[in-house]
């Protein structure tokens, strides 16, 4: 939080140029211009880009409500409507589905929501920037709606998704000056996972900026800082306490799939383990059991081949915690290795002929069976159309990888840039880049909608590049300096 950082500048059609400066703003084509000059125009106008992300959303809402649910999505629905919470899926999340529920007999107004926020967010990130910008505003938006990536996830009902669609708002309502409604939407970020607090701290220094008051002395940015960085950090567990959650010790389905893992490559560290006499497992019953891939064998598998449940893993938890410490110690190289593995099939990287995340960790596809009456309308011609696109897509643009890098360029781009806009591209990509980083010592699944805020945050961040006005050169009060 020490670096300078400057409020960006509203895209608005009525903020004024800086004297000296040339503007780009929309002009009506004269008579003497030609078709094609009047073409570029309105191609480049901020209404072709409104009416793009118009129809763009509404066909995903005809063509997927009222949201693809995986297993996950059905068990938060069934929380939230019983109104009985459990640490192990956002409370949050679970409350939202099943106010949805309770309402409209349906989950269509979380899918509304997402989609209202992936459609017109790009658009007001944009602003009314015409002329070749406008054209490369209108090209970015195309590759937007066209990446299944970017879509095939967005309608699925899932707290990754939601994560993403709160923190773009916060980055829209740091553009358009509201900072207290912008801090609103990072804590419902930081409420829905349990690691999403990475994503949303990258972004507490623009809300700071975007106060006044805190930049007239030097120590007020970092104390407000701090106070909001506390406020996310205790979000979470303050709901859940507030909500009677269960608790279920989610960081034991890690520590015990990173115990599995060094067992695989470090057989000797079995030696003596009281998990190996408690659960009565095998060498070769592990080597069955672990998939660097997927923890799912090892939870939720065959008991009569090893696998155990998450309540063995709670009833296990001091045994469980002295064994990762001990495993993490005394076999540090196994431990990177298996975490480098995981990592590495989390991000979509490793033999191309490997089908598990074209077919099981890029998109999910359905409404798993639910006796609540949720169903899809696949045989409209839109959803049909839409799911072949999908499956016809190449499959590594739903992994991790390519948007950590392109985050990654980015971050340095917006670094560069950072005294023209105070920062706020660098943030946002820097928020996607860490927030795929940070599933380094925590994945336990392969799955592209792990890094869904990482590729969003890719367009964010480009957005914010390109939408750039004649202003941004005019200096404001940095973080740490007296106004």
């Amino acid at each position: 939080m020490g670096m300078e950082v400057r409020p960006l500048p509203e895209v608005e059609p009525s903020t004024p140029a800086p004297k000296g400066s040339a503007p780009e703003v929309e002009q009506t084509p004269s008579a003497s211009m030609s078709a094609g000059s009047r073409l570029l125009a309105v191609l480049g106008s901020w209404r072709a880009r409104l009416a793009l992300m118009s129809v763009w959303g509404v066909l995903l809402f005809v063509a997927f409500q009222p949201g693809l649910l995986s297993s996950d999505s059905l068990d938060m629905l069934a929380q939230g409507r019983a109104g009985r919470y459990s640490d192990w899926h956002s409370p949050f999340f679970s409350f939202v589905l099943g106010k949805s529920f309770a309402l409209t007999g349906s989950t269509w107004p979380v899918l509304a929501l997402q989609l209202l926020v992936l459609s017109l967010g790009p658009v007001l990130l944009l602003g009314r920037v015409s002329g070749r910008r406008g054209l490369g505003a209108l090209a970015l938006l195309v590759v937007y709606c066209l990446l299944p990536s970017t879509w095939a996830v967005g309608v699925t009902l899932w707290k990754d998704v939601f994560n993403a669609v709160m923190l773009l708002g916060t980055v829209v309502l740091l553009t358009r000056g509201r900072p207290g409604w912008a801090f609103a939407c990072l804590v419902f970020a930081t409420l829905t996972r349990h690691n999403a607090i990475v994503a949303s701290v990258l972004l507490v220094p623009m809300v700071v900026a975007r106060v006044p008051a805190l930049m007239k002395e030097r120590a007020r940015p970092f104390i407000a800082g701090g106070i909001l960085l506390g406020i996310l950090a205790c979000a979470p567990g303050f709901v859940e306490r507030a909500m009677g959650a269960q608790k279920s010790w989610i960081a034991g389905a890690l520590l015990v799939f990173d115990v599995v893992g060094v067992y695989v490559r470090e057989p000797s560290a079995m030696d003596g383990s009281p998990l190996v006499e408690r659960w009565q497992w095998t060498p070769e019953q592990l080597g069955g059991l672990y998939d660097p891939r997927s923890i799912t064998p090892l939870l939720w598998g065959e008991p009569a081949r090893g696998s155990i449940s998450t309540t063995q893993v709670l009833e296990a938890r001091d045994a469980l915690t002295r064994e990762w410490l001990r495993v993490v110690r005394t076999h540090p190289g196994a431990y990177l290795r298996h975490r480098l593995s995981t990592y590495s099939a989390s991000l979509g990287l490793g033999d191309s002929s490997d089908s598990y995340y074209r077919d099981i960790g890029s998109f999910h596809r359905v409404i798993d069976p639910n006796d609540l009456g949720l169903t899809l309308r696949t045989h409209t011609a839109v959803h049909r159309a839409l799911s072949a696109m999908r499956e016809e897509f190449p499959w590594v643009a739903a992994s991790g990888a390519p948007w950590l890098a392109l985050t990654l360029a980015l971050a340095v781009v917006g670094w560069r840039r950072r005294a023209l806009d105070g920062g706020l591209m660098f943030c946002v990509a820097a928020s996607g880049a860490c927030y795929a980083l940070a599933y380094l010592p925590v994945s336990v699944s392969a799955e592209y909608r792990f890094y869904y805020w990482t590729a969003i945050s890719a367009f964010v961040a480009s957005a914010l590049w390109l939408a750039r006005s004649s202003s941004d050169s005019v200096k404001a009060p940095a973080l740490g300096s007296r106004s």
